[in-house]
Formats: structure tokens, C-alpha cells, sequence
């Protein structure tokens, strides 16, 4: 393939100022983007910037890093701006929210608990509390004022959500859902509108499966001029959260015309996409092509395992990730699981081995760019400071709009307060500092399927291949259980040399072990494996000669 028929290249040149690209896992959606930017910069009118949206903090991370490598420091800072959706959300309403008459200079800014925090202020029925969430939810999915939000709350079966919308209101506080809402609203006001217009010239948007009809209609509101759509609707699984993939392929379709399909992947091994395009071919998906075969030792690997019991599944997996961490101290393991409760017994087998360098994905703490702010913040601070004012010093120095980074501090806070040391330094310092700049830090990372979204590991383990795990429990029928497949396939294109699905035969319930039943899916990744078990040991046994033990 030459630079004239690259597909990304063809892509990121196109003239058309609306475009869609259907980019499959691994196939360079993030270079594709920075590659487009390259190539609107010089389109963009004077004093105009580009804004490119995603919809995670690390997400927005691994764009900029990439943009600014492709760009330059000077040209990034001058002319890309790069947001997820509810930071560009919340910068809409802290500079116009007054257009609206919200009291913006008092106006308390939400995280994704405040809802949960309000509900159980008032009812401990968690029945109850699932309903208000998911009214409140549909509701704001609509760029409604809030009165008329407290209007369509008035009938019956709404009255937890009605006093929580009441109580809000009267606190002079948002909701996560609150964000998008507004902003929306703001972009109908033309002189809103207008200045967003103006200042974008061109909007890039990342991921274009996981975006909700009211996000589609921010960015195509942000920017009229050029706009860019990059995704994969096979790997739509946030319809939890709003997403609507097929409505919103739909709405783009006709705005930018049939999308430009990537096939080439320059992330994974041949075993790898092996097994990913068995899984890819039965959602109907294409086949993918691994970019340089030859480059892959072995061709990779992609394995099948059944193990007795989760405790076994646990110490078979821990062992190997030892092995590969500590014959190549820059080899990264993703152990991602579907659900966290999955993962506890994998978890516990890492915390014993402290020579394994190890981060858990919901501890904001082990993040290493929270964990890296805080530092550098409380190197600033008096030795003495309490826990308390060392956050409001750094809640203080932080972006308001950026209400994912605020919560992560909060959340990091309180990890950083359960250590139970003396004070804010002492606790800093049981944290391990960062050893590189990587976007995958090098060593073991346990993680859930949403939570990896966008990343990728040198290995992934996949425990858990059970029903009433994956497929979860609650999905296992109808467009819920399609979900649950592009969960898999997400799960198995974070994995760029090897990946290895694992099975536990017995689990434990609250009535003690009982027996588990093998995913529906098993048998189909079984039958794309590339190793069985002996294959795989000699494979990594080349690959990660086992260190011997220190006499």
C-alpha cells in the first residue's frame, strides 16, 4: 500500500468539509485525527482553532499527546483545543449560563455521584432510586429549561425524581446529566451559537458510536464549517449512557455521505485479530489485515483456558503476567474483566507480589496523571496542612470546566485519607512515582471493559467467559446481548502481541462454590485459538526466558 492509496492517508487529505470514517479497533483512529488536524490547519480562517472531542479524561490525554507529537508544542497550543464532551459542556455554561438566567457565580458543579448522593439523602429504596436515575436520565436528554423538566415530572411515579430535581434547583447545583442539557440549550441561542462558530473552524470528534443524539447535536452545533466523524459502530456499548449508535450513524450518513472504511490494523498480531475477527464477523464486521504480519514473533498468540476455580484462574494469570513484567521491564498487561466483582480473586493474587509493578483502574489515586498533579501541588504546600485544605488548594488551581479531572482529585483525596498516614506527604509517598511518559505505563493494569476503552497492552487476560458475567446477567437478550458482544470485542482489541481468555469452572456465591456455565461465546473463540497450552508456554519461554530466583 502506497501513501497515494492509504485509505487514512486519503482520509485525513479529503476536501469534503463534512466526513466520516469507520475505523475498526487498532486501525489508527487517533493518528488519523491528528493527521487530519495537519491538514485543516491551514483551511482555518485568522484567529480560528480546531476542536477536537472525546469523551474521557484519558481519552483526551491520548488525543493531545498525539496531536501535539504530530504538531509541535507551539502549533497544538495555538491552534487545537481538545475537550471531552462534558468539559466543552461546562465551558459552555460557565461563560454563558447567565443567557439562561442560571446563577453561574454560585452555580456548584456536578460529579457523576451527586445524583446518587441526592437520591439516598432521601430514599434508601434502591429500586426507587434506579427508577428516578433513569427518568431523570431520558429526560435531560432534551435541551429542556427547568421548569419544563419539573412539568414532565409532575405525574405519577415521578416523585423521588420531581423533589431531586426540586432540590437541586433550590441548592443552585447540577447534575452530571445537567451539563449537556444546558449547553445544549445555549447552542439554540444564535449569539452563543455564533461565537462557537466563529472561534471553531473545524471540529474533530472521537468515538462517533458512543455519542447520544444531544452530543451529535453539540458538536454539529459547535461547528458548521468542517467537521470530522471517526468510529467504529461495532464497538458501540455505552447505550447504558444514551449512546444511540445506529441513529446517529444514520444522522451522519446523511450529512456526510457513506463513510471511508480503514481495514489495516497497526496494533495487533495475526492471533490477535484472529480471534478478533471471529467475534467481528459475526456482529458483521469486515476482516482485519495485521499492517506488518512478519513483525510479530511466533504471529502472536490468542489462547483458551479453562481453570477449576477462580482461585486458580487467578494464580495461573498472576504467574504468567509475572513472568512477562519481569523478563521485560517495559511489557505492558491489561487484565480486564466485564465486571469488577469478576476480577476480586485476580486482584488479591497482584496485591501479594510486590515486585510486580501493579495499578488498579478505579483507584483515581493510582493514576498516574492525578497522582502526578497531586505531587507537584503538595511539594507547594506547608508540611503541616491537613487533608482537607491540601484538596481545596488543588480543587482551587484546577480548571472548573474540567468536572471529570475535579472529581478525580476528590476521589484521590479519599484514597489518599484511607492509607491512614500521619499526613498529605507521608500518604503521597506509599504511591509509587511514574517511571515514563507512555500512555500505558509498563507492568500489570486490572481494569474493566468500559474503563479500557481506547487503550492497549502488549497482553490482555480475560477472565470470566461465564454467562451471568459476560454476557452479563442482565443482558442476555436482544439489542442488550448484541452490546455484550462488542463488549468481547472491545475486551479482545486491547491486546497487541497475545491475548489469553480464560474460564473458571466453579465460582462463589453467597451460599458457597457452584458450578459455572461456559459463555456462549467460548467455543467460537476456542475455535479461532492459535496456541493451547504447551504452545503457549514454549511461546513465552522464548519470548520471557523465566529469571531465575535470587540465592
Amino acid at each position: 500500500m502506497t501513501e497515494e492509496t492509504d485509505p487514512q492517508r486519503l482520509a485525513a487529505g479529503s476536501e469534503e468539509p463534512n466526513l466520516l470514517v469507520v475505523a475498526p479497533p487498532g486501525c489508527g483512529k487517533t493518528e488519523l485525527l491528528a493527521l487530519r488536524a495537519v491538514e485543516l490547519i491551514p483551511r482555518l480562517a485568522p484567529n480560528q482553532r480546531i476542536l477536537a472531542l472525546t469523551f474521557t479524561n484519558r481519552a483526551k490525554a491520548n488525543l493531545g499527546d498525539r496531536l501535539q507529537g504530530l504538531l509541535g508544542r507551539e502549533r497544538f497550543r495555538r491552534y487545537v483545543a481538545v475537550h471531552n464532551f462534558h468539559g466543552h459542556a461546562a465551558e459552555l455554561v460557565l461563560a454563558h449560563g447567565r443567557t439562561l438566567g442560571l446563577p453561574v457565580a454560585e452555580l456548584k458543579m456536578p460529579t457523576t455521584k451527586t445524583l446518587r448522593k441526592a437520591l439516598e439523602a432521601i430514599s434508601t429504596d434502591t429500586a426507587s432510586q434506579r427508577s428516578a436515575t433513569e427518568v431523570l436520565a431520558v429526560t435531560k436528554r432534551q435541551p429542556l429549561s427547568d421548569e419544563e423538566i419539573l412539568a414532565m415530572l409532575s405525574g405519577p411515579g415521578n416523585e423521588l425524581a420531581r423533589q431531586v430535581e426540586l432540590d437541586r434547583i433550590l441548592a443552585n447545583e447540577l447534575h452530571y446529566e445537567d451539563l449537556l442539557r444546558h449547553a445544549q440549550r445555549l447552542l439554540l441561542v444564535d449569539k452563543v451559537a455564533n461565537l462557537y462558530r466563529q472561534h471553531y473552524g473545524a471540529v474533530l470528534v472521537d468515538e462517533f458510536q458512543d455519542l447520544s443524539p444531544q452530543q451529535l447535536a453539540i458538536a454539529l452545533a459547535t461547528c458548521t464549517t468542517s467537521r470530522t466523524f471517526v468510529g467504529d459502530p461495532l464497538q458501540g456499548i455505552y447505550s447504558w449512557a444514551g449512546a444511540e449508535p445506529a441513529k446517529v450513524e444514520a444522522e451522519l450518513r446523511e450529512i456526510c455521505g457513506d463513510p471511508i472504511p480503514l481495514t489495516v490494523s497497526y496494533r495487533s498480531s495475526p492471533a490477535v485479530l484472529a480471534m478478533l475477527n471471529g467475534v467481528s464477523g459475526r456482529l458483521g464486521g469486515g476482516e482485519l489485515q495485521a499492517a506488518s504480519p512478519e513483525n510479530w514473533p511466533g504471529g502472536g498468540a490468542a489462547s483458551v483456558f479453562k481453570l477449576p476455580s477462580t482461585t486458580d484462574e487467578a494464580s495461573f494469570i498472576a504467574a504468567i503476567s509475572e513472568q512477562i513484567v519481569k523478563a521485560d521491564p517495559t511489557a505492558s498487561v491489561g487484565v480486564i474483566a466485564r465486571s469488577g466483582w469478576r476480577r476480586g480473586e485476580i486482584d488479591q493474587a497482584f496485591a501479594g507480589m510486590a515486585d510486580v509493578p501493579c495499578r488498579r483502574w478505579d483507584l483515581a489515586i493510582e493514576d498516574p496523571a492525578i497522582l502526578d498533579r497531586l505531587r507537584a501541588a503538595v511539594a507547594g504546600m506547608p508540611k503541616g496542612i491537613s487533608f482537607e485544605d491540601a484538596l481545596a488548594r488543588v480543587i482551587a488551581t484546577t480548571d472548573p470546566s474540567d468536572v471529570d479531572t475535579l472529581e478525580q482529585v476528590q476521589d484521590a483525596f479519599e484514597q489518599l485519607e484511607a492509607v491512614g498516614a500521619a499526613g498529605v506527604r507521608s500518604a503521597l509517598q506509599q504511591f509509587r512515582l511514574r517511571q515514563d511518559d507512555a500512555p500505558i505505563e509498563p507492568g500489570v493494569h486490572l481494569l474493566n471493559a468500559h474503563t479500557g476503552k481506547g487503550q492497549q497492552f502488549d497482553w490482555v487476560f480475560i477472565p470470566g467467559l461465564e454467562e451471568r458475567h459476560l454476557p452479563d446477567r442482565r443482558s442476555s437478550s436482544g439489542a442488550a446481548l448484541a452490546e455484550e458482544e462488542r463488549v468481547l470485542l472491545v475486551m479482545l482489541s486491547r491486546a497487541k502481541h497475545g491475548v489469553v481468555v480464560t474460564y473458571a469452572q466453579t465460582l462463589s456465591g453467597m451460599y458457597g462454590p457452584y458450578a459455572s456455565k461456559p459463555s456462549r461465546w467460548l467455543s467460537g473463540l476456542a475455535a479461532t485459538a492459535t496456541m493451547n497450552w504447551e504452545q503457549l508456554e514454549a511461546h513465552l519461554n522464548e519470548l520471557y526466558p523465566k529469571q531465575e530466583a535470587a540465592k
